[in-house]
């Protein structure tokens, strides 16, 4: 039984690629955040590396439990590294170095990058040069929610498989077998993300954030606090959790006007109170959405993330009208 039921179209794909020797040499799994991209990668290393090859993969040779436990020597993880948050070009140089020796296996050597989108300037150019000639035998598994921050012509050379996260229901049902009964359902609309993310979290402390954020975005409007003095607070508890709660509570405001079947012509011009409490420009909503969605990108840079919060705070009293 498929542990991730809703990867199944991917891993069918997958295996039917490898069973007619038409794999290419890298595959972009384009995720939403917390659908199971990585769980995607490990098991498709196991479909490559696995021993049983009729039953690959078979999840108990020791091909397949080196793979899960993360020290198979032929699959390798390139993951950021150091306070910059961004896989660094001497990184990339090693990986590919390490794809072109003879494999443990003799089977396939595989790198997993996550997430692909941290990979900076000049270790994608170098990433790009393995693509353009890549060694035989051996496989990029390139991991992002957001392909649109990797480099086109790398995007050009991979197959792209897009992993979505399961429905609401399906994923409250998997959170609460596997870790018991707690408030789910608020937790993943407080972060708009799938169950994966939610493994080692609890629950109740997301929701509470997300009402913080709430209050606090309705405390600016009222100039009941000032931006740089919550932005040192954010910048200092918990940022990308509250980051990612605004831009979920942002989302639901714009996705309820759409909901009211607004004209998409005015959409930019109208005005919307979401509890009656004060009114927003929606065209200016709708591009502090975009702002919350550059900064959470980039959290994996080196950003002065005081100062980034600020602006990003000062940009929501525009979005105040009056």
């Amino acid at each position: 039984m498929n542990a991730l039921p809703w990867l199944a179209t991917a891993q069918q794909s997958i295996q039917a690629a490898v069973q007619a020797d038409r794999l290419p040499h890298a595959l972009l799994i384009h995720e939403d955040a917390g659908a199971g991209g990585l769980e995607l990668a490990r098991w498709t290393s196991q479909l490559l590396l696995c021993r049983d090859r009729p039953r690959a993969p078979c999840g108990a040779c020791p091909d397949c439990q080196w793979v899960l436990a993360g020290q198979h020597p032929d699959c390798m993880s390139v993951q950021p590294e150091g306070k910059s948050r961004q896989i660094l070009v001497d990184q990339i140089r090693t990986a590919v170095a390490e794809l072109r020796l003879t494999g443990h296996s003799g089977r396939a050597k595989i790198a997993v990058f996550a997430p692909a989108e941290a990979i900076n300037a000049n270790a994608a150019n170098a990433l790009l040069k393995t693509l353009e000639e890549p060694t035989p035998s051996t496989l990029l598994i390139l991991i992002t929610a957001q392909p649109s921050r990797l480099l086109a012509t790398i995007r050009s050379r991979c197959l792209t498989l897009r992993v979505a996260a399961p429905a609401r229901a399906e994923a409250v049902e998997r959170l609460t077998q596997s870790r018991g009964a707690g408030p789910w359902e608020a937790a993943l609309d407080a972060l708009n993300t799938g169950p994966l993310s939610l493994t080692e979290v609890d629950p109740a402390a997301i929701a509470a954030t997300r009402r913080q954020v709430i209050e606090q975005l309705g405390q600016l409007e009222q100039q009941a606090v000032e931006p740089p003095a919550l932005a040192e607070q954010w910048a200092k508890d918990e940022l990308e959790l509250r980051l990612a709660c605004t831009e979920s509570w942002v989302t639901d405001q714009i996705l309820t006007l759409a909901a009211a079947h607004a004209d998409p012509t005015e959409l930019r011009h109208r005005h919307y109170s979401p509890a009656g409490s004060w009114a927003l420009n929606i065209g200016r909503l709708l591009e502090f959405h975009g702002a919350v969605r550059e900064l959470r990108a980039l959290m994996h840079t080196s950003v002065n993330k005081s100062l980034a919060v600020e602006s990003l705070l000062w940009r929501w009293a525009q979005v105040r009208t009056r």
